[in-house]
């Protein structure tokens, strides 16, 4: 895999329009060359290459937390002891608020969570670090962009339901499984999306590539001062490798990047400790992204049908 791979991966994760039909995919696959000032036909065998790697091995519909008045956060963990993680994973699984899971290799545990108050984030917290006996926690918030739809349908609900667990699905496929015309399917992702309520996510299976070493480098920051320096210096340095990042927390952030060598890993591990304004910095090793897109769905439903009683009862 090389940079022309990495940033075709990187412009797919913020697309999020490769779905349903050919001509949408070739569509914004044109796009994504003229922005990488690429050759069409060069990033279409590329896409195509990494589509039968595995890489891109699923596409979710997300719903946006901020529908519910919600945030998402990532928590990273060590699984103590190690030889308990896979125990740790399955209970937490079960957790209502976990959307998501990264797992890398050994004991560390990268788990993604919705909240609404700050007191909710703390019992997350505590109840994430008592379940994975961990000893420490390290909690990074994520920014979405605000919801505009105030109320969605029961059509909205259930094109979105349909959708979830694979973004790909052609709308003719939608429209017959749900008895509607292709052109409400089509209109009404379509104003969801300009709305800012649902996104697109693949879920990269970056641990199965040969020739790449997914790696997620976290840090914090030894003042609030230093954030902007430090976010910086890591694009600068990654810039031309990182497949995903995340500034938005004041006191932590992440860069996840593609190495070729173990002895690439520990020179970037490095070459973040020495650098002015970092206070701690790790390195972890994906091996594999786990989501539950249906959690949100579920909500969604739970929504409607509280939002469909208060209206009977009312009339």
């Amino acid at each position: 895999m090389d940079e022309l791979d990495l940033k075709l991966l990187r412009a797919l994760i913020s697309e999020g329009a490769l779905a349903q039909s050919e001509n949408q995919v070739n569509s914004s696959l044109r796009s994504i060359a003229a922005r990488l000032k690429a050759d069409d036909m060069t990033v279409n065998l590329r896409y195509k290459r990494l589509q039968e790697s595995g890489c891109l091995s699923a596409w979710h519909l997300l719903v946006n937390p901020t529908f519910f008045g919600c945030r998402l956060m990532d928590v990273t963990v060590d699984v103590l002891p190690e030889s308990v993680k896979a125990d740790a994973i399955r209970k937490l699984k079960l957790v209502h608020e976990v959307t998501g899971m990264i797992d890398f290799y050994g004991r560390a545990l990268k788990v993604i969570a919705m909240y609404n108050s700050d007191e909710s984030r703390s019992r997350i917290v505590e109840l994430i670090s008592r379940i994975t006996n961990a000893e420490k926690v390290t909690q990074i918030r994520w920014a979405f962009p605000r919801c505009r739809t105030e109320r969605l349908t029961e059509t909205d609900v259930a094109i979105i339901c349909s959708l979830s667990h694979d973004a790909r699905k052609s709308f003719i496929n939608v429209s017959k499984e749900l008895r509607l015309s292709t052109r409400t399917v089509r209109n009404r992702l379509g104003r969801l999306r300009r709305e800012n309520t649902v996104f697109m996510l693949p879920v990269l299976n970056m641990g199965g590539v040969s020739g790449l070493i997914p790696v997620y480098l976290s840090y914090t920051y030894s003042q609030k001062g230093e954030k902007s320096r430090v976010d910086r210096a890591m694009l600068s340095q990654f810039g031309g490798s990182y497949l995903s990042l995340q500034f938005a927390d004041p006191l932590s952030g992440y860069i996840f990047f593609g190495a070729s060598t173990m002895a690439e890993v520990q020179d970037c591990l490095d070459w973040a400790k020495s650098q002015p304004g970092v206070a701690t910095s790790r390195v972890d090793i994906l091996t594999r992204t786990m989501m539950f897109p249906e959690k949100l769905t579920e909500l969604l439903s739970l929504r409607n049908e509280k939002a469909a009683i208060q209206s009977k009862a009312f009339f």
